[in-house]
């Protein structure tokens, strides 16, 4: 076989055997394509030729229509931290479920999980429930613009904080909004400080995320978010920590983790124990605004605002997120970590791993690119086959996280697969250079 001839085969031998090993996932996207547009109804998880049609989840395994079992490595894009159908959530729920589930006034659980929220975001003195992490974000812009009467947010290029227009500012190829949003680099605090002091008069907030995960995964440079914090109040500007994604770093989320003391942060993601809730935390004299016994109190509104399943799922997730569970999933991912610099090392595959905690990117390169570029599509696709192909499932841009039912057992099979996955693009890279 001519070497070109033997690059070709290697190349179509991953995506044959995914395909081989995933027809009804095939075919039923083919049919998912007739009523949604490419057959999905969200950004996240798609993925070439096609994604996978689950079947179910349970602990930190997923099975496809096909029947094939995954190691799940990236959660529904974080938002389950102890892993699918969580026991003690599926109890909860179903001891409460025949009361209903939403209603206009509070109830007890509602009222608890506001309490348990302040016991650990340390900053904040009130909270306000939403149903997403991205409703939490527009509120805590809205509050921001209203508690300083200013119109700009100073963000992050590349920082990913849901889909409201203002924060995907310089996410998925946008730029800054004029007269909303303003734009600076993460990590570098002269850029923020430049954004600052061209525009730090109209900034209501600056608005970050402690680690950035869309995209390419990138811990903040030592001292940065501290001294974007300080910068934000001597420009008068309110500091936003997004936790959606990174309270799993500490019990006190990464506020602790960094020593911050934010005015407000917002959480989704896990927050709501698998179920659709959002919170925003804050000091009392910004939530104030949104207090209905105030002269002209902010609007807010939301049907299934701090609804009954979502705290009482949210309560169970937030009890079982303990400092133990945290250190072990760092560990874990540790492990993982050192074993996939091990096995590149082996086969002199160019591979870099960024990691904070118990979350990472894997990435077939020979060096982290940066948050404002994309690691190449080609090689991310073949390595997310790949895995798919050996019972792993990372997220398609080699997003990976730990959750708090995975065994050490697991482990053992998410290197072994890593291993594997890894060998078979080494092949295939092999025969085409």
């Amino acid at each position: 076989m001519r070497r070109s001839e033997q690059a070709l085969s290697s190349l179509r031998q991953i995506g044959d055997e995914y395909a081989e090993r995933t027809s009804k996932s095939q075919a039923l996207m083919t049919r998912a394509a007739k009523g949604m547009p490419g057959g999905s109804t969200r950004s996240f998880g798609w993925h070439e030729p096609y994604p996978l049609v689950i079947e179910r989840g349970e602990g930190p395994y997923l099975w496809d229509v096909d029947g094939n079992r995954y190691v799940d490595l990236v959660y529904n894009g974080l938002s389950l931290i102890h892993g699918h159908a969580f026991r003690p959530v599926v109890d909860a729920l179903g001891a409460v479920l025949a009361r209903g589930s939403a209603w206009p006034g509070a109830s007890p659980e509602q009222i608890e999980f506001a309490e348990a929220l302040l016991e650990r975001v340390k900053s904040a003195d009130l909270v306000r429930f939403t149903n997403t992490g991205t409703e939490a974000g527009m509120l805590a812009v809205k509050i921001a613009r209203r508690a300083t009467g200013r119109p700009l947010v100073l963000k992050a290029w590349a920082g990913y904080h849901g889909s409201y227009d203002d924060l995907e500012a310089g996410l998925a190829g946008q730029g800054p909004i004029p007269g909303r949003t303003v734009l600076a680099d993460f990590g570098s605090v002269q850029s923020f400080e430049r954004a600052l002091s061209t525009y730090g008069s109209e900034v209501a907030a600056v608005v970050l995320e402690p680690v950035m995960y869309t995209g390419v995964v990138t811990p903040p440079p030592p001292g940065f978010l501290k001294e974007v914090q300080a910068m934000a109040r001597r420009y008068g500007a309110l500091f936003v920590l997004d936790d959606c994604l990174m309270f799993r770093l500490a019990e006190g989320g990464s506020a602790e983790k960094y020593g911050l003391d934010p005015d407000i942060t917002f959480l989704g993601k896990f927050i709501g124990g698998g179920l659709p809730v959002g919170v925003v935390a804050g000091k009392s004299d910004v939530m104030g605004h949104l207090d209905p016994r105030h002269n002209q109190p902010m609007y807010h509104g939301g049907s299934f605002n701090g609804n009954l399943l979502g705290c009482v799922a949210g309560r169970v997730a937030l009890q079982h997120l303990t400092g133990d569970a945290i250190a072990r999933m760092d560990r874990q991912a540790e492990r993982i970590h050192a074993a996939l610099d091990e096995k590149a090392s082996e086969l002199d595959l160019p591979v870099v791993v960024s990691r904070e905690g118990s979350v990472m990117g894997v990435y077939l390169e020979s060096e982290l690119p940066s948050p404002r570029q994309h690691p190449d599509a080609g090689r991310a696709g073949l390595f997310h086959l790949a895995c798919l192909n050996h019972g792993l499932f990372p997220g398609s841009g080699g997003e990976v996280a730990m959750a708090t039912v995975l065994s050490d057992e697991d482990v053992d099979l998410v290197i072994a697969g890593f291993g594997a996955a890894l060998e078979d693009v080494y092949t295939t890279l092999s025969a085409l250079t």
